[in-house]
């Protein structure tokens, strides 16, 4: 199988005046308003034994994807548990420290730092505030402070199984991955892709190319629109897209393109019902709220982290198939299994991912 990683020609243009300069207004008299407990969006009684909160980017909670599936796990605490619950969306990385502190100031007894970038101010703000519950979403601490729970997925393996159904499917040999941000979180289902589609070619008697690009944004859907029109004009007929809310950009273009794409984080086959062909489902509000309970019922999990997959139900593919054959449906089910009882061994970095090609050989 032939990878092929794009990548994009920058050309900075910088033409700053010294007459724009001048007139920028001085700026007095007047300051940044601190935020303050109104600005948490909350569900539930403030007199609730079980209060959870969470730190989100300004992604938001209706991004389709990550946030919004986190969101949706406090939610069901809220329904299901009386919970009281809450987000605060931070605008930026220097406001993740304050916000989890807010929170926790606020009577928040488990605050969350919702993906890895949140490492450094989760870590800061436990040290800081030891009488304070605090979990991270998508990183696993060096060192876990005793009241931090770290959670991480192995994503790698949801993802082989939609490597293996784009590599079934595609017609022109060729499929595409478009990651968010080149970062350790994202590489699992890159590679555990590539694993999947070299695995559908050896069953097959295929070589499938495959175009890699990552976006440098979790944010911008212009960017994910864009990418996914190059890969499609140059012959892809899957892309499978790991970028939050900038991947519903490349939703957008597979539908009006009239080509298959491949959602993540929940199934995303609502955006686009004829062109959504599986989604990688990785069930961050079902972990969310498992390690909230855990936490309520006393269970012994800070300074821990905690590792989900396939066997612990927490990743899966929809069980609609409508966009591809029930025979590769069949496979993909028995694959499974040989992932969730250590038959296959799927690839989570390069290192790894060019053993399996070795081990495929």
């Amino acid at each position: 199988m032939k990878i092929t990683i794009m990548k994009k020609s920058m050309k900075a243009i910088m033409a700053v005046s010294l007459a724009v300069l001048m007139l920028v207004p001085a700026i007095s008299g007047c300051s940044m308003r601190g935020k303050t407990e109104e600005d948490i969006v909350t569900v539930g009684e403030t007199d609730a034994s079980l209060k959870v909160g969470m730190v989100i980017d300004k992604s938001g909670t209706d991004d389709r994807s990550f946030n919004q599936s986190a969101w949706e796990g406090l939610k069901f605490l809220n329904e299901n548990m009386g919970a009281k619950v809450g987000y605060i969306k931070a605008d930026s990385p220097g406001e993740f420290k304050a916000d989890l502190e807010l929170l926790a100031k606020s009577g928040y007894g488990l605050c969350w730092g919702i993906g890895y970038e949140f490492s450094d101010a989760v870590v800061k703000a436990a040290k800081e505030n030891p009488d304070t519950y605090f979990a991270i979403m998508d990183y696993e601490c060096e060192e876990i402070p005793p009241n931090v729970t770290c959670a991480t997925f192995r994503v790698e393996e949801a993802a082989f199984l939609a490597g293996y159904i784009a590599g079934s499917v595609t017609e022109s040999g060729k499929v595409g991955f478009i990651g968010g941000m080149d970062v350790d979180t994202i590489h699992p289902f890159q590679f555990g892709y590539l694993a999947g589609v070299a695995y559908s070619d050896r069953e097959k008697g295929k070589s499938t190319e495959t175009l890699v690009e990552y976006l440098n944004s979790f944010e911008d859907s212009k960017k994910g629109s864009s990418a996914a029109k190059k890969m499609y004009d140059e012959g892809c007929d899957v892309i499978f897209q790991a970028a939050g809310g900038a991947g519903v950009g490349v939703i957008e273009t597979a539908a009006g393109e009239d080509k298959y794409v491949i959602g993540v984080d929940c199934d995303q086959s609502y955006l686009a019902p004829d062109n959504v062909l599986t989604s990688v489902i990785k069930k961050v509000d079902v972990v969310i709220s498992n390690i909230s309970v855990q936490y309520e019922m006393d269970d012994n999990i800070d300074g821990t982290s905690l590792n989900y997959g396939l066997a612990e139900y927490a990743l899966d593919i929809p069980e609609d198939h409508s966009n591809y054959p029930d025979e590769v449906y069949d496979r993909v089910m028995e694959l499974k299994d040989r992932i969730i009882y250590n038959e296959i061994t799927v690839p989570k970095d390069k290192g790894e991912y060019e053993e399996f090609l070795l081990s495929l050989s």
